[in-house]
């Protein structure tokens, strides 16, 4: 279930509107669109290393319940921050699986060569994984706040 809504997600946020931009301006202004919604990779590796720490920070708040009123607040703000962060981090993969995914689609139906197999099918598996890695970090982030920062706001 959660990987058909991370696809129709994906879909809306990034097939349609390579769709649009392949339908009224072609090859070219489809690869402006794709250009200016990818992201560079040491965004994608910054974002990374955001949602690693908010799993550590909340991780450790629901593992080890601090003393200090000052210190569980303080260590409360960098959870929701880091969450936040680590959200955006999905906005980014949904974004990345659904154009790879979209233009996978756009080759196979309107420019199918046998030439460009290749090129193609590993543009779709990198989609296929960037989808994989939506819902696992959309299920990592639930249960992180389903199970570790409801818990402590709480208390």
């Amino acid at each position: 279930m959660k990987l058909k809504k991370e696809f129709s997600i994906s879909l809306l946020l990034a097939a349609v509107p390579a769709f649009l931009a392949y339908a009224s301006g072609g090859v070219e202004l489809l690869t402006e669109l794709t250009k200016s919604m990818m992201t560079h990779k040491w965004l994608m590796i910054y974002s990374m290393v955001g949602f690693g720490l908010f799993i550590l920070v909340s991780y450790l708040e629901w593992r080890f319940l601090f003393h200090s009123d000052a210190f569980r607040k303080f260590h409360r703000f960098a959870s929701e921050v880091l969450y936040e962060m680590a959200s955006s981090f999905l906005g980014i993969l949904r974004i990345t699986a659904g154009i790879f995914i979209s233009v996978f689609m756009l080759w196979l139906v309107f420019d199918y060569s046998q030439e460009m197999l290749w090129s193609f099918t590993v543009i779709l598996v990198f989609g296929v994984v960037a989808l994989v890695e939506a819902c696992w970090i959309r299920a990592a982030l639930e249960y992180a706040q389903r199970t570790w920062m409801i818990k402590n706001s709480n208390q």
